[in-house]
């Protein structure tokens, strides 16, 4: 799966080079993490390096630079191309790569109506880690262009509910939120988040397995990552939730409290 670099410039190992020298490769078994820039800051930087470093070790490849000097590279590249507001991807195959790629954030209207999800039986290797999958990826992209769902859902071999493609996922019942469990999954930064300001706002979050056939026990169920933040789902293949649920407003509010003191403390 080979990504093109937006703007003008892009990271290639310590330096910034052109985009017009950019060489596209396959990035299949590479390590990757996306970051969204907002106000000029890499949201969240610090968690994403962590979680880049560990899909490293886990994936059997070698960073030959240390966090402050990505951090550099990125607010060098920020700067550089002059570009505020957007996703920027780090990779590591067998170069360390940065670049601004094209991204897709939720309209004010699915924020308040929500999303229409799918299913897809496949799973990830090595779930606890972020590595470019094509099968899976090109599954998935297929599916959700052919039913023109925002995102789908993956089950695994006992349909459970894993994660989304490309998102982690909550489900709700009362003032309960669970979600599956973390060595099954990809830890997403945003889902990592959602559960802290979830336990602080007072609701109750566990993590467990969530089969198919207990889908429509909930009310209500979100997703969270990258570029949607916390989106609430109003769909799954035929199954209605309830988009508008008052744990998933408390929660989206909570979540750009958090951003905004997180830029405020960067800037």
């Amino acid at each position: 799966m080979a990504l093109l670099p937006l703007h003008k410039f892009f990271v290639f190992n310590d330096e910034i080079k052109p985009n017009t020298s950019f060489i596209s490769s396959e990035n299949k078994g590479g390590i990757y993490e996306v970051l969204s820039i907002t106000n000029g800051v890499p949201l969240f930087l610090e968690d994403h390096l962590k979680r880049f470093y560990h899909s490293a070790k886990i994936a059997g490849k070698s960073i030959h630079f240390s966090q402050s000097q990505i951090e550099l590279f990125l607010n060098d590249l920020i700067k550089k191309n002059e570009v505020t507001e957007g996703n920027i991807l780090i990779s590591c195959k067998n170069n360390l790569k940065a670049f601004y790629i094209a991204h897709s954030y939720p309209s004010k209207e699915m924020y308040e109506t929500g999303v229409n999800c799918g299913l897809l039986k496949a799973e990830r290797e090595n779930p606890n880690a972020k590595v470019f999958q094509t099968t899976v990826r090109q599954q998935a992209d297929q599916l959700i262009k052919e039913k023109k769902y925002y995102e789908v859902l993956l089950l695994d071999k006992w349909n459970r509910i894993t994660e989304g493609s490309r998102c982690n996922v909550f489900f709700v019942r009362g003032n309960e939120i669970k979600t599956p469990p973390g060595n099954k999954v990809l830890q997403g930064i945003t889902r990592q988040k959602t559960i802290q300001i979830a336990k602080k706002a007072g609701f109750s979050v566990s993590e467990e397995n969530i089969l198919l056939n207990e889908l429509d026990t909930f009310s209500a169920v979100f997703i969270t990552g990258t570029s949607p933040k916390i989106l609430p789902v109003n769909q799954i293949e035929g199954i209605t939730f309830n988009s508008k649920n008052e744990v998933i407003k408390v929660l989206i509010e909570s979540y750009d409290d958090l951003i905004l003191t997180y830029i405020q403390q960067k800037e």
